[in-house]
């Protein structure tokens, strides 16, 4: 038996943990401040997502060759090479003083940071039975810290050192990384590696490209070009189908996909997908509303968007301890209960106004931690109990793919909207900007008497910004409006699901 397997429990669980939350960490830092990173570096929106769909490609790279690797160099040689390329990409994106070479940046910590959340759950597995359950909580609850650290950080490190601290705050943080990446065995039990036909594995780059740009380009492009967007479509599914086939006549690995053609399994993947989509949108949405509509400084918005995932833990370990207790409720119900909590949540959020406290935002926010935690939770247990243990790496490497495109539509996603929806309201709001509106001259007589020392030149740029500060916050309740009922719709579908099975 390999040495690895008499470490202490508490090394191997503390290894498993600092490994799966850095990932999580750096995309909740940057999701936090897109504004400002945005601003940084001279981006706009349509680049920000550009640079969330590129650091998705190069992961999906990087997982779908993450079991050669780990065949090939061992779990901890893949791990620190890992970190290596994670620092560099970190290095690269806090240096970009352009939008081209923040992308590349966060091309380079893609490659790097995808094997981080596999490598950790994969190790899960290589726990004693008895421990499994433990570590399966002590991973869960990693991922969920680094999420909830990443605002209650992000405020701090940005209004004390700039946005480039965003990026390089994550260094000091790879050391422990270095040292989980040790406790794990120099080489695994060893198959011979996977070999891939160099241009089957092109055909998997090429339609994991176009299926990225495809959900990038669609909201810019729907009504300019849709015929291009329609090539593009079948261009992406053409190489996809090719790779397939190629894959099926070529690759040694081939048998090892088999297990997995399941429809458990595939379900369970449509509803990882759900979640990351719901949970990337919504974390780039928030900042929006916390920072720009409501107007709460960068600390306190830190503060107050962590509290999800702290109420993501809470809920966590209360349904953990339900499953032990034999008294969880069963998985449909468990995942119909977060769809719930999720189309409560964006009810609630979508009657705030301007004048809205912390306190009653924190409160809301509860209810989507509920949402993230049982849901995910739930489609986990789903999609892999079915899957036999031999087939479990491969299994996890698929749904991580998935996870990457999810994360990076949600983002992608969410900025078109934005995008879109401020612009209607803008416009409509503009209406009332006029000299010949009773309303803006009232509002302007107002400001003569609060801000007696101001021009009226300055009064109307106070004006203006209340307009655009109000456009935002109406367009962050057409979001929430639409995430209640999208929150209904799943949990209806479970529900009459479970009523025809």
């Amino acid at each position: 038996m390999h040495a690895f397997s008499h470490q202490p429990h508490w090394s191997r669980l503390a290894a498993i943990a600092l490994l799966a939350w850095l990932e999580f960490l750096q995309n909740g830092l940057l999701n936090f401040a897109s504004s400002q990173v945005m601003g940084g570096v001279g981006a706009g929106p349509e680049e920000f997502s550009q640079a969330a769909m590129v650091y998705a490609l190069c992961a999906v790279v990087a997982l779908f060759n993450h079991q050669w690797c780990v065949e090939r160099f061992g779990t901890r040689r893949h791990l620190q090479a890992s970190i290596l390329l994670f620092a560099l990409g970190a290095l690269l994106a806090g240096a970009a003083t352009s939008p081209a070479a923040f992308i590349a940046g966060r091309a380079v910590q893609g490659l790097g940071g995808a094997a981080f959340f596999t490598a950790a759950r994969l190790e899960v597995t290589q726990l004693p039975p008895a421990k499994r359950g433990l570590g399966l909580v002590a991973f869960g609850q990693a991922l969920l810290l680094g999420s909830a650290l990443g605002p209650l950080l992000g405020g701090v490190l940005l209004q004390a050192y700039g946005w480039r601290a965003l990026c390089w705050g994550i260094l000091p943080l790879l050391l422990p990384a270095w040292w989980a990446a040790g406790q794990l065995p120099l080489r695994p039990p060893t198959h011979r590696p996977a070999h891939y036909p160099t241009w089957t594995f092109m055909l998997l780059l090429a339609a994991a490209f176009l299926l990225q740009w495809l959900i990038q380009q669609t909201p810019y492009q729907l009504f300019a070009h849709p015929r291009w967007l329609a090539g593009l479509a079948a261009a992406a599914v053409v190489a996809f189908l090719l790779f397939r086939a190629a894959h099926r006549r070529q690759a040694s690995d081939r048998r090892r996909w088999r297990p997995l053609r399941r429809p458990g399994y595939g379900m369970g993947l449509l509803g990882y997908s759900c979640c990351y989509l719901l949970v990337s949108a919504n974390s780039y949405i928030l900042p929006m509303l916390s920072v720009q509509a409501l107007g709460f400084d960068l600390p306190t918005s830190g503060m107050l968007l962590s509290v999800s995932y702290l109420a993501g833990i809470a809920f966590a370990l209360l349904y953990a301890k339900l499953l032990l207790k034999g008294k969880a409720p069963g998985l449909t119900e468990t995942m119909a209960c977060g769809c719930l909590l999720l189309a409560g949540y964006g009810w609630l959020m979508s009657g705030l106004n301007g004048e809205a406290t912390l306190g009653r935002v924190a409160a809301i926010l509860l209810l989507n931690g509920g949402f993230m935690s049982l849901f995910i939770m739930a489609v986990a247990q789903s999609a892999f109990r079915d899957i036999a243990p031999a087939a479990f790496g491969r299994a996890y490497q698929a749904k991580n793919i998935v996870r990457q495109v999810s994360i990076s539509a949600g983002v992608s996603l969410a900025s078109v909207f934005m995008q879109a929806r401020n612009a209607l309201h803008y416009s409509r709001l503009s209406e009332r900007f006029s000299w010949n509106s009773p309303q803006f001259l009232d509002s302007l007589h107002q400001l003569r008497q609060f801000m007696p020392d101001l021009s009226d030149t300055q009064r109307l740029g106070v004006l203006a910004g209340e307009l655009a500060r109000q456009a935002t916050l109406v367009s962050c309740l057409d979001f929430f409006r639409l995430e209640s009922w999208i929150g209904l719709a799943l949990a209806a579908c479970l529900l009459a699901a479970k009523k025809t099975g």
